[in-house]
């Protein structure tokens, strides 16, 4: 397999702060894939970066120095100093590569193995390659195949049930911790797919009060009615249903359900008060809350740390009790320099793997079905990457030709007396092998001077033109 490769590194080679210095958030990814398009270094290129693992897979014929050449271009992207040990770095080439993408999109390659976010991050990563025009015939090829590796090992086994994504085992972490969350105090920074999955396994524990800040407002209240919306339809069907047999004052329902003090309630400065237990916030009021929470997880985008030591240091230090932060993002969203105050505890992903691997233990024995469910994948893969060979494409070729050949000599040539049919015999192949002479060259040098995927799509044309795969298979 000409060509394609991965580079990357991810949570079993390097830890989140050396992963943080490589990772790409926000519109970095598509820079870097315009970038490399510019250079034309690479033929195709595809970047999955996520809170676990930042990888290229590519397609070139001889780059020297790869590693090098793709770090020099995310150095000029992001203030990333040279990494001392270029061990944290994994290269797999040709085959190896197309089993790493399946396992990592079965999930086999997760920090939590089996979690559902990984394969909808890398339908995110080939839809930002085709809109950069990076991935053409054979990442695409490439890409579907995947998703079908990880659908098939999703349906086919056990692996993804009773499975918890990073978010969910951030939230049974500090549950652990803390003992319960029920009745407590949340801030969850974020409005994405995982502060997503973390609020609704917050609200699933039973917190009492869910702040949601994010830079953009309108998304955090937009996330915060999202996770409204089945409990007040639950609390409105609760209501109908008691509504007959426990009337509130003048006959009201909810009058007789709602808290004393209810309508009392003020919102949080700089906040927009919604329904009971849920408040959004802007990135700036973080001053005006971190004081009065039990648990802070956070989980942007954002290149640079969201919760800083000097913004923050004295608002936890008049704190009284003891605040929780679980940091799931990368790059990491709060400053390190926080750990060193007395009540404040920082946890960051690599301290969900003693939880993870627990959870793994309950899924093992669905691994090795997986893996060879992948393995089916990479197989069959690599036999349809073997039909787009030039050498026995050219095979076909010339026996679909003489098939033809000998179809018309049979017809028309009893016609002929013996002699003259031997020499519409030696008639036909002659002209048989001067129409393919050319095409047949071309085919030779176009593979030994073009890329790799235009090599590949111009087989497969051609394969399909004459239906040699049916005469493939007859063999």
């Amino acid at each position: 397999m000409r060509g394609l490769s991965v580079i990357g590194l991810n949570h079993r080679t390097a830890p989140v702060a050396v992963r943080e210095q490589f990772a790409l958030p926000g519109d970095l990814t598509g820079r870097l894939l315009r970038r490399l398009r510019q250079e034309d270094i690479f033929q195709e290129t595809l970047v999955l970066d996520t809170c676990n693992r930042t990888e290229v897979y590519f397609v070139a014929r001889d780059v020297p120095d790869p590693l090098g050449y793709l770090l020099g271009h995310i150095g000029q992207l992001k203030p990333a100093p040279p990494p001392a040990d270029t061990s944290v770095f994994y290269r797999y080439n040709g085959l190896d590569a197309v089993r790493h993408l399946f396992r990592v999109a079965a999930a086999l390659d997760s920090q939590v193995v089996g979690e559902h976010q990984i394969l909808g991050q890398v339908r995110g990563a080939y839809r930002q390659a085709v809109e950069a025009r990076t991935a053409k015939f054979l990442l695409n090829k490439l890409l579907h195949w995947a998703f079908r590796a990880g659908k098939r090992v999703r349906t086919e086994t056990d692996l993804s049930r009773g499975c918890s994504s990073v978010a969910q085992a951030a939230v049974e972490m500090a549950r652990q911790i803390l003992s319960t969350l029920a009745g407590k105090t949340v801030l969850l920074i974020g409005a994405g797919q995982t502060a997503e999955a973390a609020a609704r396994a917050l609200l699933r524990e039973g917190t009492g009060r869910l702040i949601v800040a994010n830079r953009t407002l309108a998304r955090a209240q937009q996330l915060a009615d999202d996770l409204l919306k089945p409990q007040l339809a639950k609390d409105a069907q609760a209501l109908e249903a008691d509504a007959s047999e426990a009337p509130g004052p003048e006959g009201c329902p909810v009058l007789a359900r709602q808290p004393a003090d209810a309508q009392s309630e003020e919102p949080a400065s700089g906040s927009s008060r919604l329904p009971p237990r849920t408040d959004t916030i802007a990135l700036e009021d973080l001053p005006s809350v971190v004081s009065a929470v039990d648990l802070i997880i956070s989980s942007t985008g954002s290149a640079e740390p969201v919760l800083t030591y000097e913004a923050l240091a004295g608002e936890f230090r008049r704190t009284e009790g003891s605040v929780i932060i679980m940091d799931i993002a990368v790059p990491r969203d709060v400053d390190p320099r926080l750990a060193e105050l007395p009540n404040v505890f920082l946890y960051s992903i690599d301290d969900l793997d003693l939880l993870v691997t627990a959870s793994l233990d309950r899924r093992r024995q669905e691994v090795p079905r997986a893996e060879a469910v992948v393995e089916d994948e990479v197989q069959q893969f690599r036999r349809w990457l073997d039909t787009l060979q030039v050498a026995p494409t050219i095979q076909l070729l010339r026996q679909h030709f003489n098939a033809l050949r000998e179809a018309q000599v049979a017809r028309y040539g009893k016609q002929f007396s013996d002699a003259d049919r031997d020499q519409l015999d030696r008639f036909t192949r002659n002209l048989c092998g001067r129409m393919l002479h050319g095409p047949l060259a071309f085919l030779r040098g176009f593979s030994e001077e073009a890329p790799a995927s235009e090599v590949l799509a111009t087989v497969e044309i051609i394969r399909r033109m004459f239906n040699l795969d049916a005469l493939d298979r007859d063999e």
